[in-house]
């Protein structure tokens, strides 16, 4: 049989193809049903991407040609919930494989059993479907609140006993959340933001770790790093004078079950709720939040999870550039802004700026780099932290751009916080 894509295996761009979402998945082609079909006939296809492609493949509903996946199993298991998913998750804990099955028959978890699921999912014990299937199903039928909260509230349980001390007294503190999947076409600015707000007298503190893509650019980490940004180690670390770029956590010093699961997400593909969840950790009892969301329903959905999470404000940034905190410079951006009132409600604005109409900037064409330079984006940090201007006119532009414009959202949720 021909091979469709050497570089990529066939369970591979079988988990791209029907684990999208609720729109965006598609029919798999006969080509690559027979493929994939083939590898997992002969053991090549790994438990954890078993789990998440036929826990997409379900959730996306099977058509007539891909009903030939029925052959992977004993006669009639493809189209029955409950025996699909005992199946992939046998060696699981028993309410694992119960809620492999619940999943499967299109049912929600409460935040309890989601608890539970997230204990599971960071665990070391056995039942790596369960686990692709479970991250897979939540994906692309989406995770509801009750999901997430249970599942976060796992997630703040694994933080490592360093990043649970008090944190010392002092300025407020903003917590800026990057993708960890970086960028690939664009410089990072994060640590001039951070420098930026720490001027306005806030503490920032930058969540990173790991790249685990699907996007494998650089990332918050990645630049640390180029930048000898020293990591914090612990919650005490905030008593010492602000660094110049702020503080950097780095995901296996605060949650190594959460680090963990990097090589588990480069085998499932597509985004889990990690991604989205591990930004709204908060080790360090911030005030403010600051991070991003591409998609407009994603806006909402973040600052819901900001505000069960108990951050007293947030911002949520969509538009940015590849889905960062960076503005763009061509489209309008938009940032939608909670903050905390008397009585525990939230009050929110969304705020709209166009770099043009608001700002004056007057750019011919977006920056789209190939495969930018890791030296050169630390290099143009360290120019522009030290005089304010680099050689790259559009680089300075987005600084400047971004900076101003979080500074009009932190003053509208310092004029609103707390009312009521």
């Amino acid at each position: 049989m021909q091979v469709l894509n050497p570089t990529e295996p066939a369970i591979v761009q079988g988990i791209k193809t029907v684990g999208i979402g609720k729109k965006g998945s598609k029919p798999l082609t006969p080509d690559l049903i027979a493929e994939i079909l083939r590898d997992l006939k002969e053991n090549k296809v790994s438990d954890i991407a078993r789990g998440a492609f036929f826990g997409a493949l379900f959730s996306k509903g099977i058509t007539l040609d891909e009903m030939r996946f029925d052959d992977a199993f004993a006669s009639g298991t493809l189209m029955n919930p409950s025996r699909l998913g005992k199946i992939i998750s046998h060696d699981a804990p028993s309410f694992v494989q119960e809620s492999c099955v619940k999943l499967l028959k299109v049912q929600t978890l409460d935040q309890k059993s989601a608890y539970k699921v997230g204990e599971f999912l960071l665990s070391k014990e056995k039942g790596e479907g369960a686990r692709g299937l479970i991250a897979s199903v939540l994906r692309v039928r989406y995770e509801t609140e009750e999901e997430y909260s249970g599942l976060l509230k796992s997630f703040e349980d694994s933080i490592e006993p360093s990043f649970r001390q008090p944190v010392p007294s002092g300025e407020p503190i903003i917590q800026l959340a990057e993708p960890f999947d970086g960028v690939d076409q664009s410089y990072m600015i994060t640590p001039l933001v951070a420098q930026y707000l720490q001027a306005q007298n806030y503490r920032v503190v930058n969540l990173t770790g790991r790249n685990s893509g699907p996007k494998f650019g650089n990332n918050a980490l990645d630049l640390a790093q180029a930048l000898n940004i020293p990591l914090a180690k612990g919650n005490q670390e905030l008593v010492n004078p602000k660094p110049a770029f702020g503080w950097y956590i780095n995901q296996p010093d605060l949650s190594k079950s959460l680090d963990q699961w990097v090589e588990r997400r480069w085998a499932i593909v597509k985004r889990p709720c990690f991604a989205t969840l591990e930004k709204f950790l908060n080790p360090v009892k911030a005030q403010i939040i600051i991070t991003s969301a591409f998609h407009a329903p994603y806006s909402e959905k973040m600052t819901r999870i900001a505000e069960n999470a108990g951050f007293p404000a947030s911002i949520v940034i969509r538009n940015g550039l590849e889905g960062s905190l960076a503005f763009p410079l061509m489209r309008p951006v938009k940032l939608l802004c909670s903050a905390r009132q008397k009585d525990g409600s939230y009050l929110r604005e969304e705020i709209t700026l166009d770099p043009q109409a608001d700002f004056g900037l007057k750019v011919s064409v977006e920056e789209k780099l190939e495969n930018p330079s890791l030296e050169e984006n630390a290099r143009l940090v360290k120019e522009f932290s030290q005089k304010q201007i680099t050689n790259n006119t559009l680089f300075d532009q987005r600084v400047k751009f971004t900076c101003e414009g979080v500074k009009r959202a932190l003053t509208w949720i310092n004029d609103h916080k707390r009312r009521g």
